[in-house]
């Protein structure tokens, strides 16, 4: 009996790594099509290469800025699943031309950064960790406030990061997971969930101690002001599994909310974005698969970006007043 048990545990732990390396066991790369925001769209707006160590792998980026006399402060941006920091180019531009020295830096496995592979959901956090320690311990940054800003995939980096960095200044979080375990439950049918303590021994053994944190944990304890922004309707990430159950457990007043009731997952864009990202996932489901790469192609990828500047200046005012 135990040896047919140890069989079926043996089965379930395969399963369980394949599906694993299925969904995180290979780079993130763009497929060329998609056309992001570049830094030459904004008048003004400058970039240097950046890079730094996250144990043996190196990850790149780059530092954004606006010449001026004095920064605010520097800002991290972690950016989130399926693309890199550059998918965010029109909010990192933003806060830059605010007044921040703003980081965009790919985590391991993704576009600019060394790594085989993303490894696993809580490598967000592992790279941010690294980024951070990077900024205090260079010499061009000493003496500027740190700020931390993340969606999604970043958002669980972000909200989550006070706990190795109390010092952060502040933190902007949006349509943020809780917890590993929490977005696994999402992704996977209720009846597969039996596989999720074979995912996580996988996803310490991909990312060590960052696949366990739980940021509701850390926003109860927090002493860093942070606003958690997030929309009802989010289909990925759900309001009332992450950011509802925050709400719910956490009575810490450095703690606030930007809620929104209709921008599915990305709740700093405008009503418009919203609807056009819509209409081209509708329009590419209905295309015959040899007809979806030639209308990609001839797709602004710009009109599914555009930001509400109103949700943007509300972010803006969290980031610049004193508490």
């Amino acid at each position: 009996m135990l040896a047919v048990l140890l069989i079926l545990l043996i089965v379930v732990f395969v399963i369980a790594f394949i599906f694993h390396q299925k969904m995180f066991g290979k780079r993130w790369m763009p497929d060329g099509i998609t056309i992001n925001y570049q830094v030459e769209d904004f008048v003004g707006f400058r970039k240097e290469p950046l890079f730094f160590q996250r144990k043996k792998i190196t990850l790149r980026g780059f530092i954004y800025s606006y010449e001026r006399s004095n920064y605010k402060g520097v800002l991290v941006f972690a950016h989130g699943m399926w693309g890199s920091h550059r998918a965010y180019l029109q909010e990192i531009e933003v806060l830059a031309k605010d007044g921040f020295l703003v980081i965009g830096f790919d985590y391991c496995g993704t576009e600019l950064s060394d790594g085989k592979s993303i490894r696993g959901l809580g490598e967000s956090l592992c790279s941010l960790d690294y980024a951070i320690q990077y900024v205090k311990e260079a010499k061009e940054f000493q003496g500027l406030k740190l700020y931390v800003m993340g969606h999604s995939w970043g958002g669980y980096a972000s909200s989550a990061i006070a706990k190795y960095h109390p010092d952060v200044t502040k933190i902007v979080t949006m349509s943020p997971f809780t917890s590993v375990k929490r977005i696994l439950m999402s992704i996977l049918p209720k009846v597969l969930w039996g596989m999720i303590p074979f995912l996580m021994i996988i996803e310490f053994i991909k990312c060590g101690k960052y696949s366990f944190v739980k940021t509701y944990k850390v926003l109860e304890k927090t002493k860093v002001a942070t606003l958690v922004v997030h929309s009802k309707d989010d289909p990925m990430v759900k309001y009332e599994n992450h950011t509802g159950l925050v709400q719910k457990r956490v009575s810490n007043p450095k703690v606030s909310y930007l809620l929104l009731e209709d921008r599915l997952h990305n709740p700093d864009y405008s009503l418009a974005a919203i609807q056009a990202l819509q209409d081209y996932s509708k329009k590419v489901r209905s295309l015959p698969e040899n007809e979806v790469e030639e209308y990609r192609k001839n797709v602004d990828y710009h009109t599914m970006g555009e930001l509400d500047m109103e949700i943007i200046q509300k972010i803006l005012n969290f980031l610049n007043i004193s508490f």
